[in-house]
């Protein structure tokens, strides 16, 4: 099979891009028209807020009063992971190695959800580190963005939803940052004003709201919900901001979109091909490495000998609703762009791209299922089409 050509992604160009306005670096997205050095650099990162649902709320008086909008391509896949892990690390995906919600870890020779820190399908936090794993082995431990920042005279703060913040992740991606845990988006945004106000160096602060992603997940892109608590986070966007100290650089970026799925049809490989797991490789415990990624970009470890026979049957079995490819092919195309030795320890053989408005999954009982009506992670544009926007407070 051909393989679409796919940009790389200009993503992972922002912690360059904070690093220039800051003084520190160059490089970067090309904002015209922004000063710098800039004291304060803020990047306010709505997940899901991709370029689809920009431009649906282009009338909105934050978006009307920014100063400069580039557009951008996602990193692939257009996933949470990959993109948090790019902003913390400074890396794109093919260096720091975590692409997926679901990815393999080959010192635990096991599958596991990064943010999570837990072995793939638990659901809870933290069973990674009940069963002794080291965080610093399986999570990316190079030094930081928010380190190379204070060695160049910068404090950095990070402000997350106190529903996970701070987490054995934040422990590793995000030393070098005060961490704020936020009970909402509002109280974020003041203690972020306070912050600044009484900062006596320049100073990055990095504000992260999950709830449009949340919402979309539970309601679909295109639920009025979803519209809803867009508009409320631009509101409280837009009201916190005006208390930041005069000259602040904001950033208002997303780590991807989402398209309309429907749970209902989600194939499960494993129930329609019963005899696909006996074909898939083994990790510790005999357990079978499935399954990696997620439902809009289903990645499988094969065992060498089968990989042809799993691609064949699941280009069989799903037809036009899905593409089969095999990842090596989609690495020679640059679509995870330069690769390094992280990344490609832990990329699968085959990757499952579902088209439009379909998912393809793997189905465990009490482990996997597929209930979203909102998600991402494959090619369609309104999941891997993002941007980065700014204004000068």
């Amino acid at each position: 099979m051909v393989v679409p050509r796919y940009d790389a992604g200009g993503f992972a160009a922002l912690p360059a891009t904070v690093a220039r306005l800051l003084g520190v670096g160059e490089g970067g997205v090309p904002l015209e028209g922004l000063p710098a050095p800039a004291r304060h650099v803020v990047l306010v990162l709505l997940d899901a807020f991709g370029w689809p649902f920009f431009t649906r709320h282009g009338d909105h008086p934050l978006l009307r009063r920014l100063h400069a909008v580039t557009r951008l391509t996602t990193q692939f896949p257009a996933t949470t992971t990959a993109h948090i892990t790019t902003l913390h690390s400074a890396l794109p995906v093919g260096q720091h190695g975590l692409y997926e919600w679901n990815v393999y870890d080959p010192a635990l020779d096991a599958l596991v959800t990064p943010l999570l820190f837990s072995f793939a399908g638990d659901g809870a936090r933290d069973t990674l580190l009940r069963a002794g794993a080291e965080p610093t082995v399986v999570l990316p431990s190079m030094t930081t963005f928010y380190e190379r920042l204070a060695e160049a005279g910068v404090a950095s703060h990070v402000f997350e939803p106190g529903a996970f913040a701070p987490s054995t992740y934040d422990g590793v991606l995000a030393r070098g940052a005060h961490i704020h845990p936020m009970a909402d988006l509002r109280s974020g945004l003041v203690e972020l004003a306070a912050v600044l106000q009484a900062a006596d160096g320049p100073t990055y602060a990095y504000v992260y709201s999950d709830e449009p992603d949340t919402t979309g997940h539970l309601h679909g892109p295109s639920s009025p919900e979803f519209a809803a608590v867009t508009e409320r986070c631009l509101d409280l966007v837009d009201d916190g901001l005006r208390a930041l100290p005069e000259g602040t650089v904001v950033l208002l970026a997303a780590d991807h979109g989402q398209v309309d799925v429907d749970p209902a049809t989600t194939v499960y490989v494993n129930e329609v091909w019963p005899e696909l797991p006996a074909l898939l490789a083994r990790g510790a415990g005999d357990r079978v490495l499935a399954p990696a990624g997620s439902a809009r970009d289903l990645f499988l470890h094969c065992r060498p000998e089968t990989v042809d026979e799993v691609a064949a049957g699941l280009a069989r079995l799903l037809g036009e609703r899905a593409t089969v490819h095999r990842v090596a092919d989609l690495v020679a195309a640059g679509w995870f762009g330069p690769v390094g030795d992280r990344l490609r320890a832990r990329l699968a053989d085959l990757c499952v791209l579902p088209g439009p408005g379909e998912t393809v999954w793997w189905r465990e009982r009490h482990r996997f299922d597929m209930g979203f009506r909102g998600h991402h992670g494959g090619l369609a544009d309104d999941e891997a089409q993002t941007q980065v926007a700014a204004l000068v407070v």
